[in-house]
């Protein structure tokens, strides 16, 4: 369990999280460039807009195992504070089986349309036209990451479950 407790970690920390870290600093150069390009030379790039656009949905999708990781997607403490211990505990499970419903068919989705894009060799509509596959891809790789998170969550949460531990809700 040590062992792949690294292998998470490396992968929510090193890859998702760091990945994603670097592609917002890349989509800051990438915007300061196109605001530079078109108010001190006068002569805008035309492609921050495409390459922000590609960044940003690679930096939600990738920064997915990593805000998990870490505790930070968005969670109604409120009102779970106020459920009954038990209450919550099966109001956690319910959600952790939910999302391992929803992620892989999201992921399937995703992955079909990667498969479109190679086999059609679609590329963006716009000045750079770019082949679709490599901005999509990335979204199938961050889906595949957050939900074998979610599926060894799931798994930490039943063992805790069925033992009668109480683990964080």
């Amino acid at each position: 369990m040590k062992r792949l407790d690294r292998i998470l970690d490396f992968m929510s920390n090193k890859v998702s999280g760091h990945f994603s870290g670097w592609l917002i600093v890349i989509m800051t150069l990438v915007v300061l460039t196109e605001v530079l390009t078109r108010y001190v030379w006068r002569q805008p790039l035309m492609v921050a807009d495409e390459l922000s656009g590609y960044l940003l949905v690679a930096i939600s999708f990738m920064g997915l195992a990593y805000t998990w990781k870490e505790k930070g997607h968005i969670r109604i403490r409120v009102l779970i504070s106020r459920l009954p211990t038990r209450v919550a505990r099966w109001l956690r499970l319910i959600t952790l089986i939910a999302i391992c419903v929803f992620v892989p068919v999201l992921t399937k989705a995703l992955y079909d349309l990667v498969a479109y894009s190679w086999e059609s060799g679609e590329r963006s509509f716009t000045t750079l036209r770019i082949p679709l596959l490599w901005p999509r891809m990335v979204m199938v790789i961050g889906a595949v990451m957050f939900f074998i998170l979610i599926l060894v969550e799931l798994i930490k949460t039943i063992k805790a479950f069925r033992s009668g531990e109480a683990e964080e809700i």
